[in-house]
């Protein structure tokens, strides 16, 4: 799984994820984020990706050494497993995340996933960004223990038949199983994430109100007519 052809996909994967939660951002109703707190969201999902990628190579080498697959079978294998037990722990667990910090309001206000102040504060962000890479290591060992190493030979199984038809075409399927696949998985996997981690109380909080970049409200044109004293 190393040297420069697996440097350049993972790049492309990243490259494919930063793509997607561009086009995510672009379809928000208004108010969208604006891209200062699109990027503090966005960052918080990099650092967390850079980790849980540690992670599965590391347990995608372990398995593969004792299995009949090869290790890029069981990357995808492992990539998708915890892709979608993934989404279901985050889910839950940034749900009893989010009672807790309601709970000890406002001394916790600072760990409000996605909620940065006004104007947005890099300290926030600095805090949430390392919880979140936390809860999302997390949730490999746990889909790891639960998961992969309970259920081990059958996915190895699952994973020897994905090879079986590629095994003549290396290079295929390293495109298939470290590009095609994971783009795929990715482009979802980040999609429902940001959707968990972003504040989506913005529209009760400021319906219909346009933001600069830095977060900052933009008044209409009847508001600068008023506040001049003009009217029609």
């Amino acid at each position: 799984l190393g040297g420069t052809y697996a440097t350049i996909v993972q790049v492309f994967l990243a490259l494919s994820g930063i793509a997607t939660l561009v086009y995510k951002r672009q379809t928000e109703l208004i108010p969208r984020r604006p891209w200062l707190v699109w990027f503090f969201d966005t960052s918080k999902q990099a650092y967390a990706s850079l980790l849980q990628h540690i992670v599965n190579l590391a347990f995608g080498v372990s398995f593969a050494s004792g299995s009949d697959a090869s290790e890029c079978a069981w990357y995808l294998v492992n990539f998708t497993v915890t892709l979608t037990c993934g989404i279901v722990i985050l889910h839950f667990a940034m749900m009893g995340y989010a009672r807790c910090v309601d709970a000890f309001s406002p001394n916790l206000d600072i760990l409000k996933s996605g909620e940065y102040g006004e104007p947005p504060s890099w300290k926030p962000w600095v805090v949430q960004m390392l919880l979140w890479g936390l809860l999302a290591s997390g949730e490999k060992f746990i889909t790891f223990f639960l998961i992969l190493l309970p259920f081990h030979s059958v996915l190895d199984g699952v994973a020897v038949a994905i090879e079986k038809p590629l095994l003549g075409y290396p290079r295929l399927e390293l495109v298939i199983v470290m590009i095609i696949a994971p783009a795929i998985l990715n482009a979802v996997f980040y999609w429902l994430i940001d959707t968990i981690i972003m504040n989506r109380n913005r529209d009760e909080l400021h319906p219909m109100r346009e933001e600069n970049d830095l977060g900052q409200p933009i008044l209409p044109k009847t508001d600068y007519c008023s506040m001049c004293g003009l009217s029609n």
